[in-house]
């Protein structure tokens, strides 16, 4: 078997690879271990043999823990950033304290899922791209490996399709009893590829979807690019048009060049093409953002080109309902605009400023 194969998710890497997850060039490690954070066991001892007392020290500041947590700890000596501890293992997991309805085998479903789930929101909110895992809760936890590659692959499957940010992760199998074969190992395989035809195949129905809020124009594609010159895009929900098109008529007289399609004026054109094309050449989004655009797919597959081409994207916070979990982890740390209508003055002012702002930064790059 290769010592080596890797998986496409949108628009992240995932590697398995065979070998010592101490030799990756990772940020962050993760490793299983006990709600007593002893670290005596399988990866988390070599963990601290390689890193040091230090690690240890810090696990054990972070007590109080319960299975299924994340904790955070400081690399020590290795070369990474940071140690992410799944807690996978407490003695006293008894059907009293285990969560309602969860028994069996489903129990370790629950450990990893949660644990993995955590780590990876840590991940985001650090700012991190490249992260190292073991097969989680393989060792002490005794989880059968079917099973862990089933669950894993779904949870990183999952986390990598929220965001539009190119992440790498790498799942490191390792047999430190030198007891299994290759075969052992397939069920990682076959569940990584499986996630990764589903994503494609997602990516495939978001393309063919783009924009289908309302169906206005269906004309044959351009072979030349529409020629956009403008700075800002505004993306934005047809239920939303009026306040939006009033904050696209302010902008306009403060001197802010804007695009926006209001009732399909491009006619004669592809729609799609014309979108991609306008937001490959603006500077900045202003992604408006309410209950009707969260909703809406074309809005939000418009904000994730504008991601992937690493533009701007200023958040207009119509209402305050969530985003779309599909934009969630890309813009829960972004700065926001709230366009509040019983302050409109302080509302447009804000939003000058920020587009000013961004502007600004983009010409410094340019």
């Amino acid at each position: 078997m290769e010592q080596k194969r890797e998986y496409h998710i949108n628009n992240s890497i995932v590697e398995i690879l065979f070998g010592n997850i101490l030799d990756s060039q990772a940020e962050v490690i993760v490793s299983s271990c006990a709600s007593t954070m002893n670290l005596r066991g399988g990866l988390s001892s070599a963990i601290v043999k390689a890193g040091g007392n230090e690690i240890l020290e810090d696990a054990h500041r972070k007590l109080p823990v319960n299975v299924g947590d994340a904790v955070v700890t400081t690399a020590g000596n290795l070369k990474q950033k940071y140690i992410f501890h799944c807690i996978t293992v407490d003695r006293s997991i008894d059907k009293s304290n285990t969560p309602e309805g969860i028994s069996g085998d489903d129990i370790f479903q629950y450990i990893i899922d949660h644990s993995l789930d955590k780590c990876f929101k840590l991940f985001h909110v650090m700012g991190l791209t490249h992260i190292a895992l073991p097969a989680i809760g393989t060792g002490g936890a005794g989880i059968p490996y079917a099973k862990v590659a089933k669950t894993m692959s779904e949870v990183v499957a999952r986390n990598l399709r929220k965001t539009n940010k190119a992440l790498h992760v790498e799942i490191y199998l390792f047999d430190c009893h030198d007891k299994k074969d290759d075969w052992n190992f397939l069920s990682f395989f076959e569940a990584f590829a499986s996630q990764e035809a589903i994503s494609h195949l997602l990516k495939e129905q978001q393309s063919e979807e783009l924009l289908s809020d309302e169906p206005i124009l269906n004309s044959d594609e351009l072979n030349s690019p529409v020629e956009i010159n403008k700075d800002v895009f505004i993306s934005y929900s047809r239920k939303d048009s009026e306040i939006v098109k009033s904050i696209y008529e302010r902008l306009k007289k403060s001197g802010v060049s804007c695009w926006l399609d209001m009732d399909g004026m491009f006619s004669g054109v592809s729609y799609k093409k014309v979108i991609v094309d306008a937001i490959k050449q603006v500077k900045v989004m202003l992604f408006m953002s309410s209950e009707n655009s969260n909703k809406s797919r074309n809005v939000v597959s418009e904000v994730s080109v504008a991601m992937e081409r690493k533009k701007k994207v200023i958040p207009v916070r119509l209402d305050m309902s969530p985003y779309s979990e599909s934009l969630e982890y890309d813009l829960v740390d972004f700065d926001f605009v709230q366009f509040d209508m019983n302050h409109v003055e302080e509302s447009y002012t804000q939003l000058l400023k920020r587009i000013a702002s961004a502007l600004s930064i983009n010409h410094m790059g340019d």
